[in-house]
Order: C-alpha cells, then sequence, then structure tokens
C-alpha cells in the first residue's frame, strides 16, 4: 500500500514538472520570436539590445556594416540575431573607442563571421581590451581582410550609404577618443557618437561641421555628461536612440538628458525598454519598428 502511494506521489510530481517544462518551452520560444524583427526593405539601421552596450547594423543592397559589437555577454545573442537575417559576411566593422561595452565581443565576432574590413582609432597602450582588437586585427588580415585607423575625412561606401568618419582626437579620456561617424543614405543622416562626453561634443562643435541629423544615436548611453543644449541645438534630430541595459549600475540614461531630448520633442527609444529598434529606409520615408 505505502508503495502504490509513494508510485502515485512520484507519477504526480513527474506530470508536474513535464507539464512545467514544456510550457517554458513555449513562452521562451513564443518571446524569442516577438522579439525578431525582419525588415521589409532593402535599407535600414538597427540598434541591437545587447544590454549595457553599443552595436548598431547598416544594412544596404546586402552590405552589411556594425558600428561596435557590445559586450562579450551579448556576443551570442548578437550573432544569433546576425545569422537569423541571413548575415554571414560582414562588409565593415568600425569601432568607436576601447572599453569592454562596446568592443568586448570583437574578436569572437571577426571568428564567427567573414570579415572584409576593420576600422577603429590609435589604440593608446596596453589592455585586455587592446588584446582583443589586435586578435581581431590578426585574424581579419589573416582571413584576406582589411585594417584602417580611424581618421576625420574617411568615407566608406556601403551599398546606398556614405559612411563618414566626421571627428576623432586623441583626448586622455577613452569616451571622449569616440570616433564620430555620420551614415547617409539620399537625405536622411544618423549620426553614431560612441561614449563621447562634453570634451569631445565641444571638440566637434568647435571644428564647425555640419551634425544635423535625422537619426541620433545618443551619446554615452545618456549620461548627464553628454547631449548638451548646444550639441543638441546642432543635431536637431527627429528621433534619438539611447542604448542601455535594463537597471543598469550607472543609472543610464540619466534624467537630465531625457529632460533635454523632451524638451525639444525628439522621439526617443530605448534599447532597455523597447529592445532592438529598427529604422527602416524607403526613398525619403523613415519607418520605426522595436521587438518590444
Amino acid at each position: 500500500m505505502k508503495n502504490k502511494i509513494k508510485l502515485r506521489i512520484f507519477l504526480s510530481v513527474l506530470s508536474c514538472c513535464i507539464v512545467f517544462f514544456i510550457s517554458a518551452v513555449y513562452f521562451l520560444q513564443k518571446s524569442e520570436k516577438e522579439n525578431v524583427i525582419t525588415a521589409t526593405t532593402e535599407d535600414y539601421v538597427e540598434f541591437f539590445d545587447v544590454g549595457q552596450g553599443d552595436c548598431t547594423l547598416i544594412s544596404s543592397n546586402g552590405k552589411n556594416a556594425l558600428i561596435d559589437t557590445g559586450t562579450e555577454k551579448s556576443t551570442r545573442l548578437l550573432s544569433n540575431k546576425l545569422k537569423k537575417q541571413g548575415i554571414k559576411n560582414i562588409d565593415v566593422i568600425s569601432l568607436s573607442h576601447f572599453h569592454a561595452d562596446h568592443t568586448g565581443g570583437i574578436d569572437d565576432i571577426v571568428s564567427l563571421f567573414n570579415i572584409s574590413n576593420l576600422i577603429y582609432p590609435e589604440i593608446l597602450g596596453d589592455s585586455a581590451i587592446a588584446d582583443r582588437v589586435y586578435n581581431a586585427k590578426k585574424e581579419c588580415l589573416a582571413e584576406d581582410g582589411n585594417f584602417y585607423t580611424a581618421k576625420p575625412g574617411m568615407t566608406v561606401k556601403l551599398g546606398d550609404f556614405d559612411i563618414t568618419v566626421l571627428y576623432y582626437k586623441g583626448f586622455s579620456e577613452e569616451n571622449d577618443r569616440s570616433v564620430y561617424l555620420m551614415a547617409k543614405i539620399g537625405e536622411i543622416k544618423f549620426l553614431f557618437t560612441g561614449d563621447g562626453d562634453d570634451d569631445a561634443e565641444n571638440g566637434i562643435l568647435n571644428c564647425g561641421l555640419n551634425l544635423d541629423c535625422d537619426i541620433l544615436k545618443v551619446p554615452h548611453h545618456g549620461s548627464r555628461t553628454s547631449s548638451s543644449d548646444m550639441f543638441l541645438n546642432a543635431t536637431t534630430p527627429k528621433y534619438a536612440v539611447i542604448s542601455c541595459g535594463k537597471n543598469n549600475s550607472y543609472g543610464h540614461p540619466h534624467n537630465e538628458a531625457i529632460a533635454r531630448y523632451a524638451s525639444r520633442d525628439i522621439e526617443t527609444y530605448r534599447t532597455d525598454k523597447d529592445g532592438d529598434v529598427i529604422f527602416e529606409i524607403d526613398g525619403e520615408k523613415i519607418a520605426v519598428n522595436t521587438s518590444k
């Protein structure tokens, strides 16, 4: 009798575990499907949710570029997203600067995809990140890829996009050494800013460059030390994207920065809340979609 009771209890527990497992798999698959964006145009820019980091895909007529490569932790997620879009070859990878939240996955990405061109600024000093970047460069060159040091005025043609290095200056602070890029398709312009703070913003403003853009990658994850009034007055974006991790330890984005965008009625997206953010380009029309 006791053995029968034990058997019933065991079978009940086993049934509950099976039901729980099937339910968990269903909801995980459902969630994964809901978080996949499929572009409906040949030209688009996708800001990936890589947690507290930065990674953006520019795609045009089958040509692809990555601006930064996220964190080491996000590499698997990023590679899966690229593969789901049928991407095997990356024509350009451009690194803004050498912090782990922007370049942490670079060596893994270079080993997983065919990279034609690798671009990054001068490396100052030795570090674990520098070693990973050097290893990525070696692998890229070994596979017949090219390497270029980022310099102002450098332009890359990617499908219908023209990607130009607008600004770079060798500040001592790594964030302010970020490379500023402008990606233009037709009359639509995307401005990428890395983690540039006030020194970098003042520097690029003093150069007298045309910074007017339609979509702005918000500098430094929405830190209060960036996105100054003068910078936003010069860039005048219609849309802005903040790449940041949910409940990150830095408190990004800071309320002061958010307020500066809100006061200008700039339509602002956040990867911690909106997931991946994709801008589809059809002629002079822009359509925005998110994965959440």
